[in-house]
């Protein structure tokens, strides 16, 4: 399991999955209950899996040395390209009938979360999920 949480945020996948699924499947409903559901499953099972491999590179992104600005800039941005493109991607296969409304989720949420998530981590030297004392504590700060 550890080997997991090291390549994923467990926690944000599930999160982030059953929100998304949620907006997905109301998108889709006027298709129908079968094609919502596809689409939803679809959102759900990316942003699990993906979604919390995305989470983990914006925090160790975020917790990478430099200037402030560039870390933010690259633990917000890179992460955010790759949810939207990979999102895009995934509702342009069959099954999902509205990819573009579909994606619309994503790309309106993934940026100012991966903002918010990033600084938070930038500035408390962890991860928002993570217990135990941050960066600023401990002996001589």
């Amino acid at each position: 399991m550890t080997a997991w949480r090291e390549l994923i945020d467990i926690r944000s996948g599930l999160v982030g999955g059953s929100l998304l699924a949620g907006v997905v499947w109301l998108i889709n409903a006027s298709h129908g209950p079968a094609p919502a559901t596809t689409a939803a499953a679809k959102q759900f099972a990316y942003t699990f899996c993906m979604g919390g491999l995305v989470m983990r590179l914006c925090t160790r992104l975020a917790l990478r040395p430099g200037d402030d600005r560039a870390v933010l800039l690259a633990a917000i941005g890179l992460p955010s390209l790759l949810t939207i493109a990979a999102t895009l991607l995934l509702h342009s296969l069959r099954g999902t009938p509205e990819p573009l409304l579909s994606t619309l989720p994503a790309t309106l949420v993934a940026p100012p979360s991966f903002a918010v998530w990033a600084w938070k981590t930038h500035t408390d030297g962890r991860s928002p999920w993570e217990d135990g004392p941050d960066r600023h504590s401990g002996p001589g700060r």
